[in-house]
């Protein structure tokens, strides 16, 4: 598990079971984990709220925040990362669905000014409303920080163990956004070295879970792949990546 500052890190809840390894074993992806926060950071206000925060994989790098509110559909992970985190006043975490009306009412009060939702939209099914949902919470002109999984093509194995019910096309994801009554600041690909890998394991391999030895390897190579993606972005526009990240604001 990635350790944070004045974190302690309690044992693992035990649903889900194939969710939290796939959770654990990202956690010690840092380079990866610490560059996703880079690339979100600059966009962040001081009001968040962290859309299926897990087991507080990224939820740790956004302490330093005046609020930060987590929610999660899974009651032991939220137990964990209520404790995991018990010792931040800023911190707030607690069970609930995007997609249930009946949340709204809990959530609008805390007049948020960020919502930070990543690799978790393509997990639900009504992704649309999720988005409604999120704008609902937000205060005008608050931002969206999005990040999911990219590319139909390579949809397999680890998608459908994972619970994905969808990877997205570029095009596809701003209309989503864009319907749900946000206005597009970005919209762009992201880690295109990751791609060889998830395609290798999810399509062809047709495994369950990402290997440790993959991911230790693509740790120690992925400050490498940060700065020739970085590079290459300064004058052209990549044309896919693993993921996608999406930027968006309120109208």
């Amino acid at each position: 598990m990635t350790d944070f500052p004045g974190v302690d890190t309690p044992p693992l809840p035990d649903e889900d079971a194939i969710g939290v390894e796939t959770l654990r074993r990202m956690a010690s992806v840092r380079h990866y984990n610490q560059w996703i926060y880079e690339e979100l950071a600059p966009f962040a206000g001081q009001r968040l709220l962290e859309v299926g925060c897990g087991i507080g994989n990224m939820t740790g790098y956004f302490l330093d925040r005046e609020l930060l509110v987590g929610i999660d559909r899974l009651p032991a992970s939220v137990e964990y990362t209520r404790q995991r985190f018990k010792d931040h006043a800023n911190v707030e975490i607690f069970q609930g669905d995007i997609v249930d009306p009946d949340i709204l009412p809990r959530l609008k009060p805390y007049r948020f000014d960020t919502a930070i939702c990543i690799n978790v939209l393509e997990h639900i099914r009504e992704d649309g409303r999720a988005l409604r949902h999120i704008w609902q919470t937000l205060k005008p002109d608050g931002r969206l920080l999005l990040l999911v999984p990219a590319g139909k093509y390579m949809y397999g194995t680890l998608d459908q163990a994972l619970g994905h019910f969808r990877r997205y096309e570029r095009a596809e994801l701003g209309e989503r956004v864009r319907e749900a009554g946000f206005h597009l600041i970005q919209l762009r690909y992201m880690n295109l070295a990751g791609i060889p890998g998830w395609y290798l394991n999810s399509r062809i391999l047709k495994r369950h879970l990402l290997p440790q030895s993959q991911l230790r390897w693509f740790d120690r190579l992925a400050p490498f792949f940060i700065r020739t993606e970085r590079f290459l972005r300064r004058g052209w526009d990549i044309p896919a990546g693993q993921s996608l990240i999406c930027i968006a604001e309120k109208t």
